[in-house]
């Protein structure tokens, strides 16, 4: 911890319980609907002050459990039963020297005061070992590095925060969201260690309450596991509802963009879908039907199942091509590769992190869905496949094999009373349409879903499913390490100010963030 060098202070740990309102589907949250907005605009402009007193909080209210564990002394918080209401609390102090932050809204005396809440923190801790993640490799993401802010791109504006290592990702959640994960938690745990399961693994569940001049404002935090981490070399990511409206991604396809498609983009790029084995197609099915099953008897809607793509056989450029470009667009495409070209000739590629040494990532598709395949035969010497287990994929029509990350995200937005009403406006100005809308009412969310999944995305290979590297192009990552390797000896040519450069723009390199709505 560098509780000197941030100049955080702090007081004594005090343990509490919950409130025991119970979460009510039907309830309009509009309260919840309201203070989250005006929340999040009061914290946008705090992302440094929140982000790194939290990181430091992660740990501390972590050690609080780690160190006790074999001393506990029953007290008289808790009962049995009521643990998922149970918080750790610290207050914090952060001091602000030379006017280090400008927040005249929350500075007192020259001094910041919080305080930080650790929810379920007993439950969160086992849950984490219970999953395979050990709580000192989680304390280890979170000890040496500040949190890196990026934005959420979703229509909730969250704040969203991960850690150095890219292993966690966090997240802003409503108050009604935060007491659901509460509430079910006990099943959620049950759910993820007995079960197979491809929903998002929460790990952790924070809240940050800020004393303001007029009151105090609290906000909800949780802690997931990052499902593409850079190590995984994704090409493309896409996130499914099966809806139509509003679901494809606007102006010109590029490399960036490449990690924010959509439904019909799905479709456009891939109208005949991806073959992947027939027994992990039928497992698969089974899975995901019974995950959407749990989250409908929950009254959850608007969930997403987010899909990487690794390719082995294109590069990002070759992706670019397959959508077809008229007009602005295609005089736009060829400019942009006409100024790669004039780039790349003038200025000699430098070699990059090597990907295999990154953590990777904790969910691991044949793991989540309790299924095995011959790895010596579609992983082929591939060491990050073999220590992610992705679904073994082939792009149909062109026969180009693919590596598939997937798991259900955004999975505690339920079908309130605002989204009711909502649903029932669009229903009467879009009667033709309205089922293909992103909120729909949970039984046909569900039907929704496992159509387009089953039907458009995933396509059972039967006996047709040609996995032969002799007969298909070298792997894209082996070109790139041929490739890599080539420019390491061209690279220790350059002048020192060169390499210099060149190691400032590998690291940049290694550490892209993927930005997608989790």
């Amino acid at each position: 911890m560098a509780s000197s060098k941030n100049q955080i202070s702090t007081d004594e740990i005090t343990e509490g319980l919950y409130g025991n309102d119970l979460w009510n589907p039907f309830d309009c949250h509009i309260a919840s609907y309201v203070k989250s907005s005006v929340q999040l605009r009061f914290m946008s402009s705090k992302t440094l002050i929140i982000g790194r007193v939290l990181r430091h909080a992660i740990v501390d209210l972590l050690d609080n459990i780690s160190n006790k564990s074999n001393e506990h002394i029953e007290n008289e918080t808790t009962v049995i039963g009521t643990e998922h209401r149970l918080y750790h609390l610290r207050r914090y102090t952060l001091k602000s020297k030379n006017n280090e932050y400008h927040y005249s809204d929350l500075i007192n005396d020259g001094n910041i005061e919080l305080e930080i809440s650790s929810l379920a923190p007993t439950i969160f801790y086992q849950l984490r070992e219970d999953i395979g993640i050990l709580n000192k490799d989680f304390r280890q993401s979170f000890s040496k590095h500040h949190l890196k802010n990026f934005t959420n791109s979703g229509k909730s504006g969250s704040l969203m925060y991960k850690t150095f290592d890219d292993l966690f990702i966090l997240k802003t959640l409503r108050e009604h969201e935060a007491r659901l994960l509460m509430q079910i938690l006990s099943g959620y745990h049950l759910q993820l260690t007995q079960r197979s399961t491809i929903l998002n693994r929460y790990v952790g569940l924070y809240s940050i309450r800020f004393p303001t001049l007029i009151s105090s404002i609290e906000i909800y935090i949780v802690i997931m596991a990052n499902a593409f981490t850079p190590s995984l070399q994704i090409n493309e990511i896409f996130d499914l509802k099966g809806s139509t409206i509003k679901r494809k991604l606007s102006g010109h396809l590029s490399i960036t963009k490449l990690h924010k498609l959509k439904d019909l983009d799905f479709i456009d790029l891939y109208p005949y879908g991806i073959r992947i084995p027939s027994h992990i197609y039928h497992r698969l099915h089974t899975v995901i039907s019974n995950d959407v099953k749990v989250l409908k008897k929950l009254h959850i809607t608007d969930y997403s199942l987010i899909m990487g793509i690794r390719h082995l056989d294109m590069t990002n450029e070759d992706l670019i091509q397959q959508r077809p470009s008229t007009g602005v667009a295609a005089l736009f495409h060829m400019s942009h590769k006409l100024s790669s070209i004039h780039t790349d000739e003038n200025n000699l590629p430098v070699s990059q992190t090597d990907l295999s040494s990154l953590p990777i990532s904790y969910l691991k598709p044949l793991q989540m869905i309790d299924e095995k395949i011959d790895t010596n035969l579609y992983y082929d010497h591939d060491s990050i496949a073999y220590a992610t287990l992705p679904i073994p994929g082939i792009v149909n029509n062109s026969n180009q094999r693919v590596y598939l990350y997937l798991a259900i995200v955004d999975m505690l937005q339920t079908y309130d009373r605002m989204k009711y009403i909502e649903q029932t406006f669009k229903k009467i100005t879009d009667p033709n349409r309205h089922l293909q809308y992103s909120v729909i009412e949970p039984d046909n969310y569900e039907k929704r879903i496992l159509q387009f999944l089953f039907d458009t995305v995933f396509v059972d290979a039967g006996d047709d499913f040609p996995w032969n590297t002799t007969e298909i192009s070298p792997s894209i990552a082996d070109i790139n390490n041929e490739s890599i390797e080539n420019n390491r000896n061209i690279n220790k040519k350059k002048s020192s100010s060169t390499s210099q450069h060149s190691t400032e723009c590998e690291h940049s390199s290694s550490n892209d963030i993927i930005n997608f709505r989790l």
